[in-house]
């Protein structure tokens, strides 16, 4: 029996890109042979052609040759494969939530003619740009709380294992024709067993986009007052201060989420957010990370996405305004 080869590409396979993109390289299935092509920075593809990824897990160490890696298209292209007949069966995007629109510009041509696109990003809103550009019946999206680290080209770290969930980022536009599957489904059907297969045990959301507000609320919670106070999770709650600053963010966000008719849970997100800023009490959260760095941050994505549809729909959110706006400057002086 000949197995199916399906081909995967990630555009921006940095940490979270390079620990799916690498679990999925090393599938072994007897109907699926997947093909997986990295798009990443020129180091990270150095390091991948040569040595082959390396991913750790605790005390386990894989190594997956199986992987090629290009730091642009072009560079892709000259290897001899002709975007126009080259269909991806799946791309991933993982490229930082400002890059979007670059990215897609980019890389339209071979984007246009794959299958499914899959948004592996933080962030809220992510969609919305992306379908500017492609068909929303194309747009998938996943939400994971597994936690990866790149910590030098080449070399990936699986710091947590955590639930994921994926979905279609626009259920209304994937319907049943006639009572038979859309090609769309059915491709969405292979790529959540690839997901098995790496053991992710994936879960399918009947909305996603629910599933990114919740957990942004957490990251709106934390990320902007730990960057700019530079203190760790843990550190945040033993503040009573920020500890109630956070409080009062998330509160202003799940307002603006039931505002725009979001479906939430009846989750307390406030608790949650706390709850998650304790179990990570060591933890140094991704935008302090960007900032430590002297490096732009998803600020826009998450705080800023709050105010920008706030400011849309004509409520005040003050306490995520102010953190958006302190986050700017910050990354103004980093020039």
């Amino acid at each position: 029996m000949n197995k199916k080869e399906i081909k995967i590409g990630f555009i921006g396979a940095g940490s979270i890109g390079s620990l799916f993109g690498g679990y999925l390289a090393n599938i072994e299935s007897a109907i699926y042979l997947p093909k997986v092509i990295f798009f990443c920075r020129k180091k990270q593809a150095e390091a991948i052609n040569k040595k082959g990824l390396i991913i750790k897990k605790g005390q386990i160490i894989t190594k997956i040759k199986q992987i090629k890696a290009y730091d642009n298209l072009k560079t892709y292209e000259k290897e001899g494969f002709k975007v126009q007949d080259r269909l991806f069966d799946f791309i991933f995007i993982s490229t930082k939530t400002y890059d979007i629109e670059s990215t897609i510009t980019e890389y339209k041509s071979v984007i246009d003619r794959t299958k499914l696109l899959v948004i592996l990003q933080n962030g809220i809103g992510n969609e919305e740009i992306i379908s500017k550009y492609i068909s929303k019946e194309k747009i998938i999206r996943i939400v994971t709380s597994n936690g990866a680290l790149l910590e030098k080209p080449g070399f990936v770290v699986h710091t947590g294992i955590g639930l994921t969930k994926i979905g279609f980022a626009f259920k209304d536009n994937v319907e049943l024709k006639t009572g038979e599957l859309k090609t769309e489904q059915e491709d969405f059907g292979v790529l959540f067993e690839l997901l098995n297969l790496i053991g992710l045990e994936p879960i399918k959301s009947e909305d996603i986009v629910k599933d990114c507000w919740e957990k942004i609320f957490v990251n709106v919670g934390i990320n902007a007052i730990g960057a700019l106070t530079r203190l760790k999770n843990g550190q945040l709650m033993q503040n009573e201060q920020l500890k109630n600053f956070m409080g009062e963010a998330v509160k202003e966000a799940v307002e603006v989420a039931k505002t725009k008719k979001i479906d939430l849970s009846e989750e307390d997100f406030v608790a949650l957010t706390y709850d998650v800023a304790t179990k990570t009490s060591e933890n140094k959260n991704s935008m302090l990370q960007d900032v430590l760095k002297q490096k732009k941050t998803e600020i826009d994505f998450i705080n800023g996405r709050i105010l920008k549809y706030a400011e849309e729909i004509g409520i005040n959110v003050p306490i995520n305004a102010t953190l958006t706006y302190l986050i700017k400057g910050l990354e103004q002086s980093f020039k």
